[in-house]
């Protein structure tokens, strides 16, 4: 049983086409050159697809071969023990199974995985991580989106005023003033405490007493409370890496922090909770709920009127990812 190969005799770089005889007695022979070794003394590498299989002979010369079909039956034959890999490779039962596993990884890496991650990670992160991630995501918003605000030292003392009783004056929550027309009406809180509240959204608020605005700055801190930003990246995070990992495909662009505060990309069971938040601050500073609803109302009117304009949604828009806004306005007119 012969086959054809190139050799390299381990002292040069030329190769050699030469012939190695495999014999009934389980020794290999390449006869134009003096070799005849057990079978045994050779490495074989494993198959691999269609690549080239190497021999390693015991004086250093090496033999590449691509007859791989011909080896395997030389090997069956001698009883030569085969990798494991290659059956494994061979076998279209394993292989739709290994399929079969690695698309349920992959789903559970993108479900309750990422949940799991994102709960773990969440509760462990050091403050000074989070304040570092907080700030420069205020950076890279102050940088491409956010402007200075033009509201009233009046009005910015007034909501300064609700929002330290909303937060019992604890000075891990900072609230900032920005306006931003490319944005429009919003507000988004940093994993920090850190929460921006935008001009557009405070001249929607037609309350004397700006109470829809502190309705909502209640609900941005039920978002801080239970560290919906925080969970979110990281979930896209986990995301990302697995279907890049799968996908073989290292080069993807992870959604920033600045993307998922602006569009706020939470899922709708963070929106609820963040909604129950609110309405239960609003209670412990005995503030109705309603002018927060009739501030949705706006909110709905006013992104109406834009898609109306340009026939296009506001991806920007405080309402567009949250829970239908006619449930939420419903339960907010609910004392």
């Amino acid at each position: 049983m012969k086959i054809r190969a190139k050799m390299y005799d381990g002292v040069s770089s030329k190769e050699h086409d030469v012939v190695i005889e495999f014999t009934d007695n389980r020794r290999v022979v390449i006869a134009s050159y003096g070799i005849d070794v057990p079978i045994d003394s050779v490495k074989i590498s494993s198959r691999l697809g269609s690549t080239p299989r190497v021999l390693h002979f015991p004086n250093g010369e090496r033999c590449k071969s691509e007859e791989n079909d011909k080896i395997d039956e030389i090997l069956d034959k001698l009883k030569v023990k085969r990798s494991k890999i290659h059956k494994l490779e061979r076998s279209w039962k394993l292989a739709i199974a290994s399929v079969v596993l690695v698309a349920l990884f992959i789903g559970f890496m993108l479900t309750a995985g990422a949940d799991y991650s994102a709960n773990f990670l969440a509760n462990i992160l050091p403050k000074d991580t989070l304040d570092y991630a907080s700030h420069k995501g205020l950076e890279q918003l102050d940088k491409h989106y956010l402007h200075k605000s033009n509201l009233s030292k009046a009005k910015r003392e007034k909501i300064l005023a609700m929002f330290k009783k909303l937060t019992n004056g604890d000075s891990r929550y900072k609230l900032h003033f920005r306006s931003s027309p490319i944005i429009g009406a919003n507000a988004f809180a940093l994993p920090s405490g850190d929460i921006v509240l935008l001009d557009e959204l405070v001249m929607l608020d037609k309350d004397k007493e700006l109470r829809g605005v502190l309705g909502v700055l209640a609900h941005e801190k039920g978002h801080v409370v239970y560290k919906h930003g925080l969970k979110g990246m990281i979930k896209g995070a986990v995301a990302s890496t697995v279907i890049g990992y799968a996908t073989g495909d290292l080069s993807f662009i992870v959604t920033t922090l600045p993307t998922v505060l602006v569009t706020s990309s939470y899922s709708r069971k963070f929106e609820s909770q963040a909604d129950h938040y609110a309405k239960s601050e609003l209670k412990r500073m005995g503030v109705s709920s309603k002018p927060l609803a009739k501030l949705f109302i706006r909110l709905e009117e006013s992104d109406r009127a834009k898609h109306k304009d340009d026939n296009n949604s506001n991806k920007f828009d405080w309402m567009s990812s949250h829970p239908a806004t006619k449930d939420r306005i419903k339960y907010f007119m609910q004392e």
